[in-house]
């Protein structure tokens, strides 16, 4: 069963030019429960129609499942944080990127940045020094 998840899944993506999305998920979903009765028997006479309606039933699991999924993942590419980001890696405080985005100090706010702003994400005071600095070194985060 899993297999064939995994090749419709497949098949799907490369039809569709590497597109992995809830119709992918769907697809897969359904051929895979439809598949599943027909080889189990499960149902009765009428197989057919039980494999159709066990493969919209897994279909239904799966893109609920893959849609909380992609809720659960962050953006791949957050343009609002890509300065601020390669700010807190060139010092070594990635750890940190968690905080600059949960209060909100995104590339715009770099510019404004003050001990009492790092401190109200939470940022440890050696770290608040470090970015604090790094800022005030680098013309091209402060304002112009």
């Amino acid at each position: 069963m899993t297999g064939v998840n995994s090749g419709l899944a497949c098949a799907m993506r490369r039809a569709r030019g590497g597109v992995e999305d809830l119709q992918t998920s769907v697809v897969s979903g359904f051929g895979s429960g439809a598949l599943f009765s027909l080889v189990s028997g499960v149902g009765g006479p009428d197989r057919f129609s039980n494999a159709v309606m066990t493969g919209a039933l897994f279909a239904l699991i799966q893109g609920g499942m893959h849609k909380l999924g992609k809720a659960a993942q962050p953006p791949p590419n957050d343009i609002f944080y890509i300065n601020g980001k390669m700010m807190l890696h060139n010092l070594g405080l990635d750890r940190y990127e968690k905080n600059f985005k949960k209060g909100l100090l995104t590339d715009s706010t770099l510019p404004l940045l003050n001990d009492s702003a790092l401190q109200d994400a939470k940022i440890p005071p050696g770290p608040r020094l470090l970015i604090l600095d790094y800022v005030k070194r680098n013309p091209q985060l402060r304002m112009g």
